[in-house]
């Protein structure tokens, strides 16, 4: 078993996220119905999207040798706005103004966040 933070770590957070999110979306169902579950789905998969947008991004652009330039990165960077605009719009239409959707959304969206918190601090811990 790795107990570090190297080449695999980001492949073992994305499959704890998505362990996490099957969960996740069983217990918001059962709190706050379909509008819960779509919200934490939604907010789930942004999360998810954005990390892999920024490993994308490390891995092309920040790297010695890279053969794209600043303006191809601007144009990536660019590129995920509408598609984050999307996905709210999405969350707006599914969830309406329910109070549960928004709540389940805001879970959803750290969900990756705190999966590396957890795991860095796990890696801390046997190593002591």
């Amino acid at each position: 078993m790795e107990t570090g933070i190297d080449e695999g770590f980001l492949g073992r957070v994305y499959r704890t996220s998505a362990f996490l999110w099957a969960i996740g979306t069983l217990v918001s169902w059962n709190l706050g119905g379909l509008p819960a579950a779509a919200g934490w789905t939604v907010g789930s998969a942004l999360s998810i999207g954005v990390l892999r947008g920024f490993e994308q991004l490390a891995n092309r652009y920040f790297v010695p040798g890279s053969k794209y330039s600043r303006r191809d990165f601007a144009r990536f960077s660019a590129a995920k706005l509408p598609i984050i605009l999307l996905v709210l719009v999405g969350l707006v239409l599914i969830g309406g103004r329910s109070f549960e959707a928004i709540a389940a959304f805001c879970a959803g969206v750290i969900l990756t966040q705190a999966v590396i918190v957890l795991k860095a601090l796990g890696i801390l811990i046997v190593r002591r």
